[in-house]
């Protein structure tokens, strides 16, 4: 039998808690008695990004977990300086949420400079990507009207219990000023290699995560903003393969498995695939904050190096800061869940 829809809000609810390290509130009068009368409502969540495939991957997942009750999708904002273009990129989320059906989800985007320069080649390939799988959309390339921190930081004032989920550079996130405890993010390799490649700059030794890399002075103070880091040692357990590429084709019932079928499957990124060094980075840490067990996390002090050959490197440093940080996930367990939920079912 199913469950009923406020069964899955309570238990998303106290899932979502319970997965995640809250900010100690003090300073404050005991709480109400709650109110049993009202449905709980599901956990608001952001959801920042720099419009790269997966990421637009990510979405599709967010959105079906918003219409399944598990979350509360609010807003979606954009990082200019990741792989997604200027103007390109909020176009993209804006097309992307017509698509999925959530037109009053928020947009914004934000984070024009950083430090570094994602690749130009990998940020036209994806241009292209996203052009083809997204043909029709006539939304629009204009800037924003509100800045995608100053959006952040609204909802966070209005619900302190929001929870950003950020999958690309942490421009926004460090502009944002959130305490902490606030952030999940895909970043960062603490004990394995870097993945920098395809054009990055011959001076950096390799030893960084892109996300990181793109602004490393950013990725430094927003590590006290963070309540998980899903870095590459979690990441790389969930290479995208071409079997499970199949599997979505013919199990896909839904505009979001459409779309996730539509970006894994394109001429362009699926010899990528076959050559194994590409990974759900930004699913699994969108998905680690609403279902347990799929990864497995340990505490750590971490820092980010600013300056030299390795900018943007996630260190453990005995002076760092504490850091919940992931070190495994299950394939399995992320494949049937993944595929389950894109395609609207429990």
């Amino acid at each position: 039998m199913a469950m009923s829809r406020t069964f899955t809000r309570v238990t998303a609810a106290l899932v979502l808690a319970a997965a995640l390290t809250t900010a100690p509130v003090t300073g404050h009068a005991a709480p109400a008695p709650a109110d049993t009368t009202t449905e709980p409502q599901p956990p608001v969540v952001i959801f920042d990004s720099d419009m790269d495939f997966d990421d637009a991957a990510t979405l599709a997942y967010l959105a079906q977990e918003d219409r399944l009750g598990r979350i509360d999708l609010r807003a979606v904002t954009v990082t200019n300086n990741g792989n997604g273009l200027p103007g390109r990129a909020i176009r993209h989320a804006r097309c992307l949420l017509q698509r999925l059906g959530l037109r009053d989800v928020q947009v914004a985007d934000g984070s024009d400079t950083a430090p570094n320069a994602f690749p130009a080649e990998l940020r036209q390939t994806f241009d292209r990507v996203f052009e083809d799988v997204l043909a029709g959309c006539t939304a629009s390339e204009a800037p924003s009207r509100i800045r995608a921190s100053e959006l952040i930081r609204q909802i966070v004032a209005r619900d302190p219990a929001a929870h950003v989920v950020a999958t690309g550079p942490l421009s926004n996130i460090t502009a944002a000023r959130l305490g902490p405890n606030r952030v999940t993010s895909m970043g960062g390799a603490v004990r394995v290699t870097g993945n920098l490649c395809c054009g990055t700059p011959p001076e950096f030794d390799g030893s960084q995560e892109f996300n990181y890399w793109i602004d490393p002075p950013a990725s430094r103070a927003a590590l006290r903003n963070l309540a998980r880091l899903v870095p590459l040692d979690a990441t790389n357990d969930v290479p995208i393969t071409p079997q499970f590429v199949q599997h979505l084709g013919a199990e896909r019932r839904t505009p979001a498995a459409d779309i996730v079928y539509g970006l894994v499957s394109h001429p362009e990124v699926a010899p990528l695939i076959d050559l194994g060094i590409m990974s759900w980075w930004d699913p699994l840490t969108a998905m680690s904050i609403i279902h347990r067990g799929i990864v497995t996390f340990e505490t750590g002090r971490l820092d980010v190096i600013t300056t030299g050959p390795q900018a943007g490197r996630t260190v453990l440093s005995p002076t760092g800061w504490p850091v919940v940080f992931a070190t495994a996930a299950n394939a399995a367990d992320f494949e049937q869940r993944f595929l389950t939920t894109l395609n609207g079912n429990r």
